[in-house]
């Protein structure tokens, strides 16, 4: 949800100055005697994707150097019953359709209750419920295979219940958007994981209304899989992996031509397309303040195959399914900052992603 174009300027002003301000290294501005607390979080990076390949359909332009430059400033806290959370993120619109500019959005904006040591329930402008762990097995950076799960949404309705190990959640929400802002319909998603010490597994579930006509998106059926296995206390290892059927629109009919740069479209000829994907990842702690990350990944969306009847005419250089490999190192100079470097190999969207992460 952007706010105001004439309110960003003076926003991101306010947001700069409050990063730059010393006091606000330390997280917590009170701590009441009943539980109460108020605290401020937030984030500062820089970086960027070298190499950036426009074919692959992840970046707003054909360019070889992609910013991925970031901020986020946050605060949240409880009063009495409720937890209450309000987001602020500055960032890059650098994905497939998005504007290339730098700009400032309420990233959540929501109230919870929790009832008691099990249930937690939260409404407002929220992540869905799988979103938490989407990339639950995979220890790298960047491009590694999404989910395509909802992710962030407006006027969602968020449940998670805790049972020692046990973890499950589910959330709901009403008219969501695509990134690009193209309606989804209604989304309902939810997880249920085991948590162990040693290893761990989630399971996730998504479907979606569609948008009836509104834009190329119908319905959605999404399972996700999501593993780690503590191999020593160092090594740890990682699995992620989807199954995908989305209805796609085929054909649109143009309805309304009065604004040339905002033309309106029906969309019909909704089609089912299966997609894929999976990943094995690893980190290894040289030291506590170095890391070596990695995964395999592959995945495999039924537009990109010449054989399907539902190809989009698009020749992709690597054919109906890609693969690639990521190799990064991670550099922690304080506890909270972070210097990371990743290099791919194969059939990737980038050959390099460096970035450099402050957190408070």
């Amino acid at each position: 949800m952007n706010i105001l174009k004439h309110k960003k300027s003076a926003l991101a002003a306010f947001v700069s100055s409050l990063m730059l301000t010393p006091s606000l290294q330390a997280a917590t501005v009170y701590q009441a005697d009943n539980g109460d607390y108020l605290a401020v979080y937030g984030e500062v990076g820089i970086g960027g994707h070298f190499g950036a390949d426009f074919e692959s359909g992840e970046f707003y332009k054909d360019q070889s150097y992609i910013d991925d430059s970031f901020a986020t400033l946050g605060v949240k806290g409880r009063n009495g019953e409720i937890l209450y959370r309000l987001e602020l993120d500055y960032e890059r619109e650098n994905w497939k359709y998005g504007s290339g500019d730098m700009v400032l959005s309420i990233d959540k904006l929501y109230l919870g209750c929790e009832f008691n040591d099990h249930h937690y329930i939260e409404a407002g402008l929220t992540d869905t419920a799988f979103d938490d762990y989407d990339k639950y097995g995979d220890f790298t950076f960047d491009t590694t295979v999404e989910t395509g799960e909802a992710g962030d949404q407006d006027a969602t309705v968020k449940y998670e219940g805790r049972y020692g190990d046990i973890k499950v959640g589910a959330s709901y929400s009403y008219d969501s958007k695509s990134s690009s802002g193209s309606p989804l319909g209604d989304v309902v998603n939810g997880y249920a994981g085991y948590f162990g010490k040693v290893f761990s597994i989630v399971v996730g579930l998504e479907g979606r209304g569609g948008s009836e006509g509104e834009s190329k998106y119908g319905e959605q059926r999404l399972l996700g899989l999501g593993m780690r296995l503590a191999v020593t206390q160092d090594l740890t290892l990682g699995f992620n992996g989807f199954l995908e059927q989305e209805d796609i629109a085929q054909e649109k009919t143009t309805v309304d031509t009065s604004d040339p740069n905002n033309k309106v479209y029906r969309y019909n000829d909704y089609q089912t397309l299966d997609h894929e994907g999976a990943l094995v990842s690893a980190k290894y702690n040289l030291t506590e303040q170095w890391q070596v990350v990695g995964s395999a990944n592959y995945e495999a969306y039924e537009n990109w195959d010449k054989d399907s009847e539902y190809w989009d005419g698009k020749d992709y250089s690597w054919g109906s399914s890609r693969t690639w490999g990521t190799l990064g190192v991670n550099y922690k100079p304080t506890s909270s900052s972070v210097l990371a470097i990743e290099g791919n190999v194969g059939e990737a969207a980038q050959d390099v992603y460096a970035y450099a992460r402050v957190y408070f």
